[in-house]
């Protein structure tokens, strides 16, 4: 082989090289400035071992389970943790898995925040794995505890030795650094929804609200006390339903983003209605039929938003936002 033909077939090769290093370079620019784009980056950045943040702690986790048409909520902050409902009876595997994995043995906090099977079904199950510091519930004596699954939680909280917290509006507990506020039930309601344990939340600067199943009334109620409730995140309340989330409530709130827990069945949940009224107010919307678990990450600066699905097969980092 004669030096120029090997010299013209290393500058064509370094020609190349060069091509497909601004075709990657273009490339990278192109996804990172679509979500989609950095969903598909952050996932590959995963696979191949870069850049793994599925085990990270931030200053703040907010994890709402995919529990179908329930509610189970963990909270963690530093090296403490709370648990907000259960889910169903049959959930309670799945959500005591959930904890194990993410190496949560204790909860400072078990918190109901009312009494429907769908959100302290499972909470028999996981009190028979992991350790408990203190329940929390709504003081009020409008829940009957005959015949229902509270009387038998109760119980087994009291045969553990578990200390009971009933709290009423404008009373708080700090777990690391979030800070728990009750600021509803506002009242006494016909409905036992709108007798849920209204929890705000607030760590630093980030803020988030938990409605329990709580509907139309309670909400106007909670509006007219004149209580701070613009927030950043806003479990929806009552898994999407109709009777929840009213125009005026959303806007009061003003959610940056909003968590929906439920699953496709013949209620179809969330209404069609209470996704465009979420949309009126600009929030982002994650739900658990569609997206898996949602985890929220604070970090004292920003919000991060991580999808996981199929018992963490599928993940992806959604969002980046400081504010």
């Amino acid at each position: 082989m004669s030096k120029s033909t090997a010299s013209g077939r290393k500058t064509s090769f370094v020609r190349r090289f060069r091509i497909m290093r601004v075709f990657m370079v273009l490339s990278a620019l192109i996804i990172s400035i679509t979500p989609a784009g950095r969903r598909i980056f952050s996932q590959a950045c995963y696979e191949f071992g870069f850049n793994d943040r599925r085990d990270e702690t931030g200053l703040l986790e907010i994890h709402i389970l995919d529990v179908g048409k329930a509610d189970a909520i963990l909270i963690r902050s530093q090296d403490h943790a709370a648990l907000i409902d259960a889910g169903k009876f049959d959930a309670a595997d799945t959500v005591a898995d959930y904890l194990l994995r993410h190496k949560v043995t204790a909860l400072d906090y078990l918190i109901m925040s009312h009494p429907d099977s769908d959100h302290i079904g499972g909470m028999p199950g996981v009190l028979g794995e992991i350790s408990v510091g203190a329940f929390v519930q709504a003081d009020t004596g409008y829940f009957s505890e005959e015949g229902s699954g509270l009387s038998a939680l109760l119980s087994m909280l009291e045969q553990n030795g578990t200390d009971t917290m009933s709290m009423e509006p404008g009373d708080s507990f700090t777990m690391g650094q979030a800070v728990f506020t009750a600021i509803g039930p506002m009242g006494s309601f016909e409905d036992p929804n709108n007798s849920s344990l209204v929890l705000r939340m607030d760590c630093r600067d980030f803020s988030a609200l938990f409605c329990g199943d709580m509907e139309y009334d309670g909400e106007q109620a909670l509006i007219l006390s004149g209580q701070d409730i613009d927030i950043d995140l806003l479990k929806v309340g009552h898994h999407g339903s109709s009777t929840s989330s009213s125009l005026r409530f959303l806007w009061e709130t003003s959610p940056k983003y909003a968590a929906i827990s439920t699953a496709l069945d013949r209620n179809l949940l969330p209404r069609d209605e209470v996704l465009e009224r979420l949309e009126d107010v600009g929030a982002e919307i994650y739900r658990t039929d569609t997206d898996g678990n949602i985890v929220f990450i604070y970090d004292g600066g920003r919000v991060r938003v991580r999808l996981d699905k199929e018992e963490r097969t599928d993940y992806e980092t959604v969002e980046h936002r400081p504010f």
